[in-house]
């Protein structure tokens, strides 16, 4: 009989070690397509995670961030009428910089492109490779071991009485991180434990779910409404494609949300790297309501502001003086 120690811990887990290829638990003559996995995975979450510029989850989380703090602003504005939010200035500044940033962000998310970082274009190339994704290469890709209860067999006999102790996550002897990836490979292909072969396959049925999300979460009406108001001058012919859509915060939050989940989905589930649950939403290293409870502009400074607004004005009207001179000038 096996006495197991009395606690048996995970050690937090790091990103992928890249295990040489030689030293997977795969046999020889599959190491070739688990090269390819690797690398296509490698490619996938840095589109995802690591790409310090267009990082899929980096967008959705600063997109997260923008949805709550105009949402807030906007229950501020509705609770006190005479608050400064009411103020025109200030209500068309905070609207159209709210709709133009989140409209953009989901503009660039389902771009189909072959030559951007997209949702759509990461569905496309998941779904291109999906004969890569057996159960050999999602669980054993990065070093750890198929047969986990093996390792694990050994390392309780190894443990026994010894008291706490931190268990792997990664490697030949992370049989726990060996264990989940099995299990998530059973419930996302509909295979019983039991019933378990290193060739086992995701079913195409997943990308077809997820890319249905995508499809059905009304981000696309809000990129077709930018083509034409937003990112580009359409013409009247382009306006009147799309001129019964109606954007609306909503739908903005609505489409946020969707591809939020479909990221999550191809992250933490597919691929079968980390997620942001519980983490979607940024923690803010500052107090975000610091002066809200101070007025915009004191009454003292009533006209001052006139004087600034004046000044101001005529400067923008002062570029077109010398247009007339400057064109025919030799």
């Amino acid at each position: 009989m096996i006495v197991l120690p009395s606690r048996y811990m995970l050690a937090p887990m790091t990103e992928d070690n890249e295990t040489p290829l030689s030293q997977c638990d795969v046999p020889p003559e599959r190491r070739p397509a688990l090269e390819s996995y690797r690398g296509k995975r490698r490619v996938w979450l840095s589109w995802i995670d690591t790409d310090e510029h267009h990082g899929i989850w980096q967008t959705l989380s600063a997109m997260v961030w923008t949805d709550v703090s105009f949402r807030t602003l906007t229950q501020f504005a509705i609770d006190d009428e005479t608050s400064c939010l009411g103020n025109s200035l200030v209500a068309e500044a905070i609207i159209n910089g709210h709709v133009a940033t989140q409209v953009l962000a989901i503009r660039r998310l389902v771009d189909s492109g072959s030559d951007v970082i997209s949702l759509r274009r990461l569905i496309k190339d998941v779904r291109r490779n999906f004969s890569l994704f057996t159960r050999e290469n999602y669980v054993c890709h990065d070093g750890l071991p198929y047969d986990y209860a093996a390792v694990q067999h050994n390392e309780m006999l190894e443990r026994v009485g010894s008291g706490a102790f931190w268990g792997h996550t990664s490697g030949p002897k992370a049989w726990g991180t060996s264990q989940m990836a099995h299990e998530q490979f059973d419930r996302l292909s509909g295979i019983a434990s039991t019933n378990r072969n290193r060739e086992d396959r995701l079913p195409l049925a997943l990308i077809d779910t997820v890319e249905g999300w995508l499809n059905n979460s009304g981000a696309d009406e809000l990129a077709k409404w930018s083509h034409a108001y937003l990112a580009h001058a359409g013409t009247p012919q382009k306006r009147e494609e799309v001129a019964h859509l109606l954007v609306t915060t909503n739908k903005i939050t609505k489409a946020i949300k969707a591809l939020a989940r479909v990221t999550e989905a191809m992250s933490a589930y597919i691929l079968f790297a980390s997620g942001r649950l519980n983490g979607l939403m940024p923690t803010a290293q500052f107090d975000q309501f610091e002066k809200l409870d101070q007025p915009v502009m004191r009454a003292d400074r009533v006209d001052q502001a006139y004087i600034l607004w004046d000044k101001l004005s005529s400067e923008s009207d002062s570029c077109l003086e010398d247009v007339g001179r400057d064109l025919t000038r030799t």
